[in-house]
């Protein structure tokens, strides 16, 4: 099987951008908000997103795998975030602040006043933060994210900053809790992650490159800037994924900067789920 070109689809949401023409040209303004581009197909065994987040995205969190069955759920969601764009002072909230205590959660959510008690990292182009399962977060403003997360969309609302949509307090305070996630620093190898659900891993070839096949299916993404000789090195477009079946090597015939997704070893289920951002 040859290599896929996988085109992206596109998701209306409140905190969403109406401009996206810096990573689609062909689209016009849109006539709602765009928050997020879906950039693998159902059934696969990641999601690969791209999020646009003009406004924070609501304090939220996921259950992992043993919750989400105990609870009728197609499944849990850890995932990945990797910095695209970031405008100056874009944050993420990541976790709880250090001084803050988790009997503050329940009555900061209530309130609406939860986004105080985040632990708020600053964010810039090509970094990465490792979100596992449990891990209460939000997706500050200014800037643009490749999302790799296991395949079902199962996000239970905290806060949603007095937009008025429903919360799923009961669920997300059951499964919020510390974890290991964070910032991650980036490998000599070029392995910029490496979970039990997927791994991301960085290239960059100053004058093309080849990566030899492996036994499971992987993703490509552009990293390096909009390029008119894209089609011709083979490249994906900006804004696309490039799907390479169990088998298949791929060469660049130009300098590239990519990233590459690999499915790990936790178990597929589709891509629907419950509340979304």
């Amino acid at each position: 099987m040859l290599t896929q070109l996988l085109p992206p689809v596109f998701y209306p949401r409140v905190w969403g951008a109406r401009d996206l023409r810096r990573w689609y040209p062909e689209r016009g303004l849109e006539p709602e908000p765009i928050g997020e581009a879906w950039l693998s197909p159902p059934g696969c065994p990641v999601l690969i997103k791209l999020l646009f987040p003009c406004q924070t995205v609501s304090m939220q969190v996921h259950p992992d795998d043993a919750y989400a069955a105990a609870h009728g759920f197609p499944g849990g969601k850890s995932e990945a975030w990797h910095v695209l764009e970031a405008a100056p002072g874009a944050r993420l909230g990541i976790g709880l602040r250090a001084s803050a205590a988790w009997s503050e959660l329940e009555p900061a959510c209530r309130a609406g006043t939860a986004a105080a008690l985040l632990q708020w990292l600053p964010a810039a182009a090509g970094d990465t933060f490792n979100i596992p399962a449990g891990t209460v977060h939000a997706i500050g403003a200014g800037v643009v994210l490749l999302e790799v997360q296991q395949p079902v969309d199962v996000t239970f609302r905290l806060d949603d900053f007095g937009r008025g949509r429903p919360l799923q307090l009961d669920h997300g305070l059951a499964v919020a809790r510390p974890t290991t996630a964070g910032k991650v620093p980036p490998a000599a190898d070029g392995v910029l992650l490496d979970t039990p659900f997927f791994s991301l891993r960085r290239h960059a070839w100053p004058r093309g490159g080849t990566l030899a096949p492996q036994p499971q299916p992987r993703w490509l993404f552009n990293l390096a800037p909009p390029n008119p000789g894209n089609a011709a090195s083979q490249l994906p477009p900006r804004g696309q994924a490039l799907e390479l079946p169990p088998g298949v090597p791929f060469q660049a015939a130009a300098a590239a900067t990519l990233l590459e997704v690999r499915a790990g070893a936790g178990p597929a289920f589709g891509a629907e789920g419950a509340i979304r951002g």
